[in-house]
């Protein structure tokens, strides 16, 4: 399974990509949302993980421009600040998930297993 994370934190990168590359997941890594766009057109993901706060492309715009390329894709998005008028947009623009930073891969990893059984 390819999964696209997109964070413009270099750390979360790295560190998310290793945790999920070492439960075999193939990874693919942007830090904005325009250099992310440019690898769900090229490579297709299964799934997209966001941050809600990125460069150039903010990641509301980011959701709902994956939604029209992609509209089968299965989004997760998440950040340190989430209101919930933004989480209900989040899950209106075409996301399957919201989680808050910070991340506990172990938890994640169970996030993204129910998603792959449930699509």
């Amino acid at each position: 399974m390819k999964i696209l994370l997109c964070d413009k934190e270099n750390i979360i990168l790295k560190l998310l990509s290793r945790e999920l590359s070492e439960y075999g997941y193939e990874m693919l890594t942007a830090n904005n949302g325009f250099d992310g766009m440019n690898m769900v057109r090229k490579h297709k993901p299964d799934i997209i993980i966001t941050d809600l706060f990125l460069p150039l492309v903010n990641g509301l715009e980011y959701i709902e421009m994956i939604s029209k390329e992609l509209p089968n894709s299965d989004i997760i998005v998440y950040s340190d600040v989430i209101a919930s008028n933004m989480v209900e947009q989040c899950y209106r623009l075409g996301a399957k998930d919201v989680i808050p930073k910070p991340i506990d891969p172990k938890r994640f990893i169970l996030r993204l297993k129910r998603l792959e059984f449930t699509t």
